[in-house]
């Protein structure tokens, strides 16, 4: 037979288990069954946009180009100083611009297929070609001389 004090023990260790028991109960799973039937609800929160900036286009100043005939200063090809003329022709690979009229002067840059450039200074003919100084209207650095087999004029 069990002694008192090994009762009391025993009873002590039971209470101490049960008394755990619940503790870990409402802390974990009756809190828990209480989140699970709580539904949050979203915040929407409506920013307003922005407002788009316009721009009056009639402050703005075009360049106007004045084309002069010159009938001395006309290419075979209906080319002349005053026009604008597109680069064409080159499948892609760009046409030198070069800093003096002549295959062997020196390649500034090369202009795009289809870059847009004014019509400045020439004819002049050498190489085998006829060469046209030209101006890029929106980069200045972008100038100087190339052959005109490579230009469609572009008609306003």
């Amino acid at each position: 037979m069990k002694t008192a004090k090994e009762r009391i023990f025993w009873g002590a260790v039971l209470v101490c288990i049960l008394c755990g028991l619940y503790a870990f109960l409402a802390l974990n799973g009756l809190s828990h069954q209480n989140n699970m039937q709580y539904t949050p609800q979203a915040a929407i929160t409506i920013i307003p946009g922005g407002t788009i900036p316009t721009v009056d286009l009639g402050l703005l100043t075009s360049p106007t180009a004045t084309a002069t005939f010159n009938p001395e200063a006309t290419g075979q090809s209906g080319i002349r100083t005053g026009l604008y003329v597109q680069i064409t022709g080159t499948e892609g690979a760009g046409l030198n611009i070069r800093n003096n009229p002549g295959t062997s002067s020196e390649s500034l840059f090369i202009a795009n297929e289809s870059e847009v450039f004014l019509v400045v200074g020439g004819p002049i003919e050498m190489d085998g070609y006829i060469w046209w100084q030209l101006n890029a209207p929106y980069d200045k650095s972008r100038q100087g001389w190339a052959a005109e087999n490579y230009f469609n004029i572009i008609i306003p």
